[in-house]
């Protein structure tokens, strides 16, 4: 089952250029199986996403990415908002006991958002990140930032042995499907999901 695991509509993001119903037509455009809608610190209801699935034949999870006092983290398996900015560590003691999962996003983002004209740290200043030590994953594959901010994630997630997954962070259709998490189960619903990338049962594909 091929998921994008970090995507962006119109319907909460501001940011993003894709109403739900475009998402979904590029989605399937692109081969995928399904789609994880992370907005920003809002999360779909389970008879939206239901609508959206059954309007276009592809299955669509519901997560989060919830901006916090150190960094984006994805989340899936948590239904509350936040009302106010969290810290990394309360946030991952409110997923823990909702059975969830926890993914810092895009951990070292700079040069394609920020401008910086290459990395700004070593490996050891990167694992010093305030928000890797309250996640379970670490996103290594993000089309919004370059190859070497991905490929210090990819390192830093190895020597901090955390899980290593991707997602596009698609904000418009061109960039969907360019991280992709491959799933050796058929994923119903979000439960399934969190236990499959907890078991490591997926690999994770790049667009060449």
């Amino acid at each position: 089952m091929r998921l994008d695991f970090h995507v962006h509509t119109t319907a909460y993001s501001p940011c993003s250029t894709m109403s739900p119903d475009e998402t979904a037509v590029a989605a399937k455009g692109a081969g995928l199986d399904g789609i994880c809608i992370t907005e920003h610190d809002r999360i779909w209801t389970v008879e939206d996403a239901k609508a959206l699935s059954d309007r276009h034949g592809i299955a669509v999870f519901r997560g989060m990415e919830i901006t916090t006092k150190a960094g984006d983290v994805v989340v899936f398996g948590l239904e509350e908002e936040p009302t106010e900015m969290w810290s990394p560590e309360f946030l991952k003691e409110k997923v823990d006991n909702a059975g969830g999962l926890a993914i810092a996003a895009h951990p070292f983002r700079g040069f394609l958002v920020f401008g910086f004209g290459s990395m700004q740290m070593d490996l050891d200043q990167a694992m010093a990140n305030p928000t890797l030590p309250h996640v379970h994953a670490v996103e290594v594959c993000n089309s919004l930032v370059t190859a070497d901010e991905n490929d210090m994630a990819a390192r830093v997630a190895d020597e901090m042995g955390l899980l290593k997954v991707g997602g596009s962070d698609a904000h418009k259709p061109s960039t969907l499907g360019t991280c992709v998490m491959v799933f050796e189960d058929r994923l119903q619903d979000e439960s399934q999901l969190i236990e499959a990338v907890l078991a490591g049962r997926y690999t994770l594909e790049r667009a060449k």
